[in-house]
């Protein structure tokens, strides 16, 4: 009995003791590494206002990896992304941005989470949540983005008849 306590033990301590442990951040450098995310987020807004489709896509990471979410609408990488998003500068010139950033969250010395509130001339209501990652030169870059407003459509329906069951109606 003793040796399958013992077992069991190790089973769960060794995964445990393996993982690396988080990266710890002194009080100052958290708050440092939230102003440097702050003064990004800025820049962003000033290259939004500018309509400088280059300078805007510049805060984003060129991956296939990177993933947006408008409302409900799903763009899977990068190439796709800027397709989309940098004719929009160049089209809606009238177009302009004010954003406040309500929360930074520093996941890592090297990942934070930044939720924003706004407006456009479009939209009297925008809303933001960006991931952002630190690369090794220094700069802080958008990977996952989702943006949402009061108007946005529904999602579609999962349910292959167009209707979700209610709570205790399934299978």
């Amino acid at each position: 009995m003793p040796a399958l306590r013992f077992l069991l033990a190790s089973a769960i301590v060794f995964p445990w003791g393996c993982q690396a442990a988080p990266a710890t951040l002194t009080s100052a450098q958290a708050d440092s590494l939230a102003v440097e995310v702050r003064e990004v987020m800025g820049r962003l807004t000033e290259a939004m206002n500018a309509h400088d489709p280059e300078r805007v896509l510049g805060f984003y990471r060129d991956t296939e990896a990177f993933v947006y979410l408008g409302c409900t609408d799903l763009m899977f990488g990068s190439a796709f992304f800027k397709g989309i998003i940098g004719p929009f500068y160049v089209n809606n010139p009238e177009v302009t941005f004010q954003r406040e950033i309500l929360r930074v969250q520093l996941l890592s010395p090297s990942s934070a989470v930044v939720t924003l509130q706004g407006s456009s001339t479009d939209s009297p209501a925008l809303f933001w949540t960006q991931v952002l990652t630190r690369e090794a030169d220094g700069r802080w870059l958008i990977t996952h983005e989702h943006e949402s407003w009061p108007a946005c459509d529904p999602p579609p329906s999962l349910h292959p008849t167009g209707q979700m069951p209610g709570p205790g109606e399934g299978p």
